[in-house]
């Protein structure tokens, strides 16, 4: 979504002709292309296409929006996958027949620069719309939240205890722990438990996925100290500050870089952390109002109507010769 939908969305907003997907229609060589951005093309199948586009002159923009050459065990699936030798080797081929190379992140920019000579760093972005979306930050019952997907729920368990524990907190109205990605027996596996435990399980629809995290009071996000997570972009940094949400991260370096620590989100350097910052957090609405706000105020900056143009950028000359 990030990396291939939204980005095409906001180069329709500046008039060239975008089509975007899973995978290319096969009479592509008679849709007149100009610049084709490919997301993690790997395979053999696709290999084969990315390189007959190559031959007849289409511009090639690979796009990567994680570090595969540094994957984390702990996800065995992706780990199997991109490890493979062949998967491997079809990336850095394609990394080398590319145009351009674009990424989500300077640190990822720092991995692939060893493959690529032309490396552009386009952050993750949203719609401007989302800005102006009213927030209540004292509702009756208060909701703490996380977001992820089976590839990042083993992150989770750095904040278990301190979950388990705010759900039990007892304050007036009470708190309810919210899980979107994961599901019931998933969030139970990994620890998690109590009555105020609600997991919604995977959101395929983006819409409807943004309309379920719009719903936490205060958003967490965990992440191990890996070389795979620090390369990511601050995506949840991303979601909690143009919803006005106040977030609470593991001081990594995605979100040391976004984050200022007790002024518009809170890092968590130690376990023990996690728990303090969320009973700070849960017990102070005016807390919640001023980090929320101070989030959201500095988020212009990632609104895609700011971003799209980067985009642009990387796809010259091709879109030079497209009316806009």
């Amino acid at each position: 979504m990030y990396r291939g939908i939204l980005p095409a969305i906001s180069l329709d907003w500046l008039g060239h002709q975008v089509s975007a997907g899973m995978q290319l229609p096969e009479n592509w060589r008679e849709q007149g292309l100009d610049v084709v951005v490919g997301c993690r093309v790997a395979k053999p199948g696709p290999s084969t296409v990315w390189r007959q586009m190559r031959d007849v002159g289409v511009r090639l923009v690979l796009d990567l929006d994680d570090d595969y050459f540094h994957l984390d065990p702990a996800n065995t699936m992706a780990y199997r996958l991109w490890s493979h030798p062949r998967m491997r080797q079809g990336l850095l081929d394609n990394i080398a027949l590319a145009h351009t190379v674009t990424c989500c992140s300077e640190q990822l920019a720092t991995v692939l620069r060893e493959h690529h000579d032309d490396v552009r760093v386009i952050p993750n972005g949203l719609p401007a719309q989302h800005l102006g979306s009213p927030r209540d930050y004292d509702p009756e019952l208060l909701s703490v939240g996380w977001a992820g997907t089976a590839s990042t729920m083993h992150e989770l368990p750095q904040a278990v205890r301190a979950l388990n524990r705010i759900a039990e907190y007892r304050r007036p109205g009470g708190v309810v722990v919210r899980l979107v990605g994961i599901d019931q027996s998933t969030a139970v596996s990994l620890g998690l438990k109590g009555r105020r435990l609600g997991a919604l399980g995977w959101v395929e629809d983006f819409g409807h996925y943004l309309t379920a995290v719009e719903e936490f009071d205060v958003w967490v996000a965990p992440y191990r100290d890996i070389d795979f997570n620090r390369a990511k972009f601050p995506t949840k940094y991303l979601e909690a500050s143009m919803l006005g949400i106040p977030l609470i991260a593991s001081d990594i370096e995605p979100y040391r870089q976004v984050i200022r620590h007790g002024e518009n989100g809170f890092l968590v350097r130690h376990e023990h952390e996690w728990g303090r910052y969320l009973k700070r957090l849960v017990d102070d609405p005016g807390l919640r109002r001023r980090m929320g706000m101070a989030a959201r105020a500095g988020a212009s900056g990632s609104i895609l109507q700011a971003i799209n143009q980067q985009w642009e950028a990387a796809l010259a000359p091709a879109m030079e010769r497209t009316p806009a």
